[in-house]
Protein backbone atom coordinates (compact mmCIF):
# COMPACT_ATOMS: atom_id res chain seq x y z
CA UNK A 1 0.00 0.00 0.00
CA UNK A 2 1.59 3.21 -1.12
CA UNK A 3 1.12 6.56 1.15
CA UNK A 4 0.89 10.00 -0.21
CA UNK A 5 2.18 12.87 1.42
CA UNK A 6 2.04 16.54 0.94
CA UNK A 7 3.95 19.18 2.26
CA UNK A 8 3.29 22.48 2.69
CA UNK A 9 6.30 24.92 0.57
CA UNK A 10 7.83 27.19 2.57
CA UNK A 11 8.95 30.78 0.96
CA UNK A 12 12.63 30.88 -0.06
CA UNK A 13 14.60 32.74 1.92
CA UNK A 14 18.13 33.90 2.08
CA UNK A 15 20.87 31.18 2.40
CA UNK A 16 21.03 30.20 6.03
CA UNK A 17 17.18 31.11 6.89
CA UNK A 18 16.05 27.66 6.80
CA UNK A 19 13.75 28.83 4.46
CA UNK A 20 11.54 31.05 6.43
CA UNK A 21 9.65 34.11 4.63
CA UNK A 22 11.87 36.85 4.77
CA UNK A 23 9.01 39.37 4.76
CA UNK A 24 10.02 40.59 8.25
CA UNK A 25 13.64 40.91 7.49
CA UNK A 26 13.06 43.13 4.35
CA UNK A 27 11.19 45.53 6.76
CA UNK A 28 13.77 45.24 9.08
CA UNK A 29 16.73 45.73 6.33
CA UNK A 30 14.32 49.23 5.03
CA UNK A 31 14.22 50.27 8.66
CA UNK A 32 17.38 50.03 9.50
CA UNK A 33 18.46 51.69 6.06
CA UNK A 34 16.58 54.87 6.49
CA UNK A 35 19.27 56.87 8.60
CA UNK A 36 21.83 55.91 6.03
CA UNK A 37 20.34 56.74 3.34
CA UNK A 38 19.30 60.59 4.58
CA UNK A 39 22.69 60.81 5.53
CA UNK A 40 24.25 59.78 2.44
CA UNK A 41 21.59 61.85 0.61
CA UNK A 42 22.59 65.14 2.95
CA UNK A 43 25.91 64.66 2.05
CA UNK A 44 25.24 64.44 -1.38
CA UNK A 45 23.21 67.15 -1.56
CA UNK A 46 25.38 69.35 0.18
CA UNK A 47 28.38 68.59 -2.30
CA UNK A 48 26.16 69.21 -5.49
CA UNK A 49 23.89 72.10 -3.69
CA UNK A 50 25.35 74.95 -6.35
CA UNK A 51 24.86 72.50 -9.05
CA UNK A 52 20.92 71.05 -8.11
CA UNK A 53 20.26 74.79 -7.69
CA UNK A 54 21.10 75.31 -11.39
CA UNK A 55 19.11 72.40 -12.53
CA UNK A 56 15.87 73.74 -10.28
CA UNK A 57 16.01 76.60 -11.64
CA UNK A 58 16.63 75.26 -15.40
CA UNK A 59 13.08 73.43 -14.63
CA UNK A 60 11.57 76.66 -13.48
CA UNK A 61 12.46 78.82 -16.27
CA UNK A 62 12.74 77.14 -18.96
CA UNK A 63 9.48 75.19 -20.13
CA UNK A 64 11.15 72.49 -22.41
CA UNK A 65 13.07 71.00 -18.90
CA UNK A 66 9.91 71.26 -16.52
CA UNK A 67 9.76 67.50 -16.29
CA UNK A 68 12.49 67.48 -13.91
CA UNK A 69 10.29 68.61 -11.15
CA UNK A 70 8.90 64.82 -11.91
CA UNK A 71 11.98 62.87 -12.41
CA UNK A 72 12.73 62.10 -8.85
CA UNK A 73 9.42 60.82 -8.64
CA UNK A 74 8.99 58.47 -11.14
CA UNK A 75 13.10 57.13 -9.87
CA UNK A 76 11.62 56.09 -6.67
CA UNK A 77 8.17 54.70 -8.39
CA UNK A 78 10.32 52.68 -11.07
CA UNK A 79 12.76 51.10 -7.56
CA UNK A 80 10.15 49.77 -5.80
CA UNK A 81 8.32 48.65 -8.97
CA UNK A 82 10.99 46.57 -9.94
CA UNK A 83 12.68 45.60 -6.63
CA UNK A 84 12.74 42.47 -5.68
CA UNK A 85 9.69 40.79 -3.71
CA UNK A 86 9.69 38.83 -0.41
CA UNK A 87 9.64 35.38 -2.71
CA UNK A 88 12.69 36.16 -4.27
CA UNK A 89 15.94 35.17 -3.99
CA UNK A 90 17.65 37.97 -4.69
CA UNK A 91 19.24 40.07 -1.57
CA UNK A 92 20.76 43.34 -1.42
CA UNK A 93 24.64 42.31 -0.56
CA UNK A 94 27.30 45.64 0.11
CA UNK A 95 29.71 45.95 -2.55
CA UNK A 96 32.79 47.35 -2.02
CA UNK A 97 33.71 48.16 -6.05
CA UNK A 98 30.72 50.80 -5.71
CA UNK A 99 32.73 53.15 -3.27
CA UNK A 100 35.75 52.96 -6.53
CA UNK A 101 33.03 54.62 -8.73
CA UNK A 102 31.96 57.10 -5.86
CA UNK A 103 35.37 58.24 -5.45
CA UNK A 104 36.39 58.11 -9.36
CA UNK A 105 33.15 60.16 -9.82
CA UNK A 106 34.09 62.56 -7.34
CA UNK A 107 37.88 63.12 -8.77
CA UNK A 108 36.83 63.64 -12.04
CA UNK A 109 34.54 66.38 -11.22
CA UNK A 110 37.14 68.19 -9.18
CA UNK A 111 38.52 68.00 -12.48
CA UNK A 112 36.06 69.56 -14.68
CA UNK A 113 35.24 72.19 -11.76
CA UNK A 114 38.75 73.26 -12.81
CA UNK A 115 38.41 73.59 -16.27
CA UNK A 116 34.84 75.47 -16.07
CA UNK A 117 32.90 72.04 -17.98
CA UNK A 118 29.79 72.85 -15.87
CA UNK A 119 27.36 70.88 -17.58
CA UNK A 120 30.15 67.82 -17.34
CA UNK A 121 30.83 68.38 -13.69
CA UNK A 122 26.85 68.48 -12.79
CA UNK A 123 26.32 65.14 -14.49
CA UNK A 124 29.03 63.24 -12.38
CA UNK A 125 26.42 63.56 -9.64
CA UNK A 126 24.83 60.45 -11.52
CA UNK A 127 27.57 57.58 -11.37
CA UNK A 128 28.08 58.87 -7.75
CA UNK A 129 24.81 58.58 -7.02
CA UNK A 130 24.76 54.69 -8.95
CA UNK A 131 27.98 54.20 -7.06
CA UNK A 132 26.20 54.51 -3.90
CA UNK A 133 23.77 51.65 -4.61
CA UNK A 134 25.94 49.74 -6.17
CA UNK A 135 27.76 50.10 -2.78
CA UNK A 136 24.78 49.46 -0.93
CA UNK A 137 22.62 46.48 -2.58
CA UNK A 138 25.39 44.97 -4.76
CA UNK A 139 25.30 43.59 -8.63
CA UNK A 140 22.56 40.94 -8.06
CA UNK A 141 20.29 43.39 -6.57
CA UNK A 142 20.99 46.56 -9.23
CA UNK A 143 21.11 44.56 -12.51
CA UNK A 144 17.52 44.77 -11.30
CA UNK A 145 16.56 47.99 -10.55
CA UNK A 146 19.04 50.22 -12.71
CA UNK A 147 16.92 51.58 -14.78
CA UNK A 148 15.67 53.86 -11.55
CA UNK A 149 19.30 54.77 -11.71
CA UNK A 150 19.13 55.77 -15.30
CA UNK A 151 16.17 57.53 -15.30
CA UNK A 152 18.00 60.04 -13.23
CA UNK A 153 19.87 61.65 -16.26
CA UNK A 154 16.52 63.63 -17.48
CA UNK A 155 17.17 65.86 -14.87
CA UNK A 156 19.98 67.04 -16.78
CA UNK A 157 19.17 69.60 -19.94
CA UNK A 158 21.01 69.28 -22.85
CA UNK A 159 24.32 69.89 -23.38
CA UNK A 160 24.70 73.69 -25.50
CA UNK A 161 27.03 71.74 -27.87
CA UNK A 162 25.17 69.38 -28.49
CA UNK A 163 21.97 71.50 -28.87
CA UNK A 164 24.35 74.23 -31.37
CA UNK A 165 25.60 70.69 -33.37
CA UNK A 166 22.12 69.46 -33.60
CA UNK A 167 19.75 72.46 -33.92
CA UNK A 168 20.24 73.29 -37.83
CA UNK A 169 20.14 70.15 -39.60
CA UNK A 170 17.23 69.21 -37.67
CA UNK A 171 15.84 72.78 -38.65
CA UNK A 172 16.54 71.71 -41.99
CA UNK A 173 14.95 68.08 -42.06
CA UNK A 174 11.72 69.33 -40.49
CA UNK A 175 11.30 72.26 -43.52
CA UNK A 176 12.24 69.39 -46.14
CA UNK A 177 9.72 66.39 -44.70
CA UNK A 178 6.74 69.13 -43.72
CA UNK A 179 6.79 70.22 -47.48
CA UNK A 180 7.17 66.81 -48.69
CA UNK A 181 3.87 65.85 -46.47
CA UNK A 182 2.00 69.65 -47.58
CA UNK A 183 2.60 68.65 -51.05
CA UNK A 184 1.19 65.36 -50.73
CA UNK A 185 -1.74 66.26 -48.57
CA UNK A 186 -2.91 68.85 -52.18
CA UNK A 187 -0.79 72.33 -50.94
CA UNK A 188 2.07 73.14 -53.02
CA UNK A 189 4.72 75.24 -51.25
CA UNK A 190 8.32 76.00 -52.12
CA UNK A 191 11.04 75.88 -49.36
CA UNK A 192 13.54 78.63 -49.47
CA UNK A 193 16.09 78.22 -46.75
CA UNK A 194 13.94 77.40 -43.51
CA UNK A 195 11.23 79.56 -44.96
CA UNK A 196 8.01 77.99 -46.25
CA UNK A 197 6.62 79.79 -49.39
CA UNK A 198 2.33 79.36 -48.86
CA UNK A 199 0.93 81.07 -51.33
CA UNK A 200 1.55 84.55 -50.72
CA UNK A 201 2.73 84.33 -46.85
CA UNK A 202 5.78 83.09 -45.08
CA UNK A 203 6.04 80.72 -42.61
CA UNK A 204 9.19 80.61 -40.80
CA UNK A 205 10.66 77.15 -39.38
CA UNK A 206 12.61 78.98 -36.54
CA UNK A 207 15.10 77.35 -34.12
CA UNK A 208 13.04 77.17 -31.27
CA UNK A 209 10.65 74.92 -33.90
CA UNK A 210 12.99 72.18 -34.78
CA UNK A 211 11.52 69.15 -32.45
CA UNK A 212 14.61 69.40 -30.00
CA UNK A 213 12.65 71.57 -28.04
CA UNK A 214 10.33 68.80 -27.25
CA UNK A 215 13.11 66.01 -27.22
CA UNK A 216 14.24 65.53 -23.36
CA UNK A 217 10.37 65.50 -22.63
CA UNK A 218 9.53 63.15 -24.54
CA UNK A 219 12.17 60.55 -24.29
CA UNK A 220 11.62 61.10 -20.66
CA UNK A 221 7.86 60.24 -20.68
CA UNK A 222 8.28 57.34 -23.49
CA UNK A 223 11.17 55.90 -21.06
CA UNK A 224 9.16 55.89 -17.52
CA UNK A 225 6.43 54.29 -19.84
CA UNK A 226 8.92 51.35 -20.53
CA UNK A 227 10.20 50.86 -17.52
CA UNK A 228 7.07 51.10 -16.20
CA UNK A 229 4.46 48.89 -18.26
CA UNK A 230 5.05 45.16 -18.96
CA UNK A 231 6.22 44.64 -22.37
CA UNK A 232 9.22 42.37 -24.19
CA UNK A 233 12.39 43.36 -24.08
CA UNK A 234 13.07 44.15 -27.49
CA UNK A 235 9.97 45.95 -27.84
CA UNK A 236 11.31 48.67 -24.76
CA UNK A 237 14.31 49.05 -26.99
CA UNK A 238 13.32 49.65 -30.41
CA UNK A 239 11.09 52.41 -28.74
CA UNK A 240 13.61 53.64 -27.15
CA UNK A 241 15.66 54.23 -30.56
CA UNK A 242 12.49 55.20 -32.29
CA UNK A 243 12.03 58.72 -29.76
CA UNK A 244 13.76 60.65 -32.35
CA UNK A 245 11.61 59.56 -35.19
CA UNK A 246 8.63 60.37 -33.04
CA UNK A 247 9.97 64.00 -32.12
CA UNK A 248 10.49 64.98 -35.65
CA UNK A 249 7.13 63.36 -37.17
CA UNK A 250 5.40 65.46 -34.54
CA UNK A 251 7.09 68.38 -35.38
CA UNK A 252 6.39 67.84 -38.92
CA UNK A 253 2.80 67.74 -38.39
CA UNK A 254 2.81 70.76 -36.50
CA UNK A 255 4.47 72.51 -39.35
CA UNK A 256 2.00 71.13 -41.61
CA UNK A 257 -1.11 71.82 -39.73
CA UNK A 258 0.11 75.56 -39.12
CA UNK A 259 0.64 75.87 -42.58
CA UNK A 260 -2.39 74.94 -43.99
CA UNK A 261 -3.99 77.37 -41.24
CA UNK A 262 -1.63 80.06 -43.08
CA UNK A 263 -3.32 78.95 -46.49
CA UNK A 264 -6.74 78.71 -45.04
CA UNK A 265 -7.07 81.84 -42.90
CA UNK A 266 -4.01 84.27 -43.21
CA UNK A 267 -0.47 84.80 -41.42
CA UNK A 268 -2.35 86.87 -38.92
CA UNK A 269 -4.80 83.99 -37.29
CA UNK A 270 -2.42 81.08 -38.79
CA UNK A 271 0.56 82.49 -36.44
CA UNK A 272 -1.50 84.20 -33.63
CA UNK A 273 -3.79 80.52 -32.59
CA UNK A 274 -3.10 77.84 -34.97
CA UNK A 275 1.11 78.13 -34.28
CA UNK A 276 0.46 77.95 -30.39
CA UNK A 277 -2.06 75.47 -30.53
CA UNK A 278 -0.10 73.18 -32.72
CA UNK A 279 2.53 73.39 -30.21
CA UNK A 280 0.41 72.28 -27.42
CA UNK A 281 -0.80 69.04 -29.37
CA UNK A 282 3.08 67.99 -29.79
CA UNK A 283 3.10 66.42 -26.88
CA UNK A 284 0.03 64.34 -26.97
CA UNK A 285 0.83 64.07 -31.28
CA UNK A 286 3.90 62.01 -30.05
CA UNK A 287 2.02 59.76 -27.48
CA UNK A 288 -0.31 58.81 -29.82
CA UNK A 289 2.59 57.86 -32.24
CA UNK A 290 4.05 55.80 -29.58
CA UNK A 291 0.88 53.89 -29.10
CA UNK A 292 0.57 53.34 -32.56
CA UNK A 293 4.31 52.06 -32.69
CA UNK A 294 3.26 49.41 -30.36
CA UNK A 295 0.45 48.48 -31.60
CA UNK A 296 1.81 47.96 -34.78
CA UNK A 297 5.15 45.99 -33.16
CA UNK A 298 2.18 43.96 -31.46
CA UNK A 299 0.41 43.19 -34.70
CA UNK A 300 3.46 42.31 -36.92
CA UNK A 301 5.68 40.49 -34.52
CA UNK A 302 3.77 37.86 -32.09
CA UNK A 303 4.76 36.32 -29.61
CA UNK A 304 5.25 32.23 -29.16
CA UNK A 305 3.82 31.11 -26.56
CA UNK A 306 0.47 33.54 -27.64
CA UNK A 307 0.97 32.08 -31.81
CA UNK A 308 0.72 28.56 -29.99
CA UNK A 309 -2.10 29.96 -28.02
CA UNK A 310 -4.05 30.89 -31.13
CA UNK A 311 -2.76 28.08 -33.04
CA UNK A 312 -4.41 25.31 -30.52
CA UNK A 313 -0.58 24.10 -30.53
CA UNK A 314 -0.74 23.90 -26.40
CA UNK A 315 -3.98 21.68 -26.86
CA UNK A 316 -1.79 18.35 -27.11
CA UNK A 317 -1.57 16.16 -23.69
CA UNK A 318 -3.55 18.71 -21.22
CA UNK A 319 -5.62 16.33 -19.92
CA UNK A 320 -4.97 16.55 -15.99
CA UNK A 321 -2.88 13.15 -15.59
CA UNK A 322 -4.35 10.87 -12.67
CA UNK A 323 -1.97 9.62 -10.10
CA UNK A 324 -1.24 6.08 -10.39
CA UNK A 325 0.75 4.12 -7.05
CA UNK A 326 4.60 2.68 -8.18
CA UNK A 327 4.80 0.04 -9.85
CA UNK A 328 1.63 0.07 -11.84
CA UNK A 329 0.40 0.92 -15.20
Amino acid sequence: MTRITTEKPSLPGPIGSGGEAPLAARRSFAASDVVPLVVVAAAVGFAYAPNFASLFKTWRTDPDYSHGFLVLPICAYILLKRWPGPDEQIRPTPWWGGWVLVLGAMAARVFLHERGQTWSETATFLPVVAGIGLARVGWPTFRRVWPAFAFLVFCLPLPNALNAALSQPLQNLATTFSCKLLRLTGLWVMPEGNVILVGNERLEVAEACNGLSMLMSLAATVAAFASILAMATWKRFVLLLSIPFIALGSNVLRISATAWCYYKFGSEIGGKYAHDLAGWLMMPTAMLLVGLELAVMSWLIIEATDTSRSLGLLATNTAPKTWQPEGRT
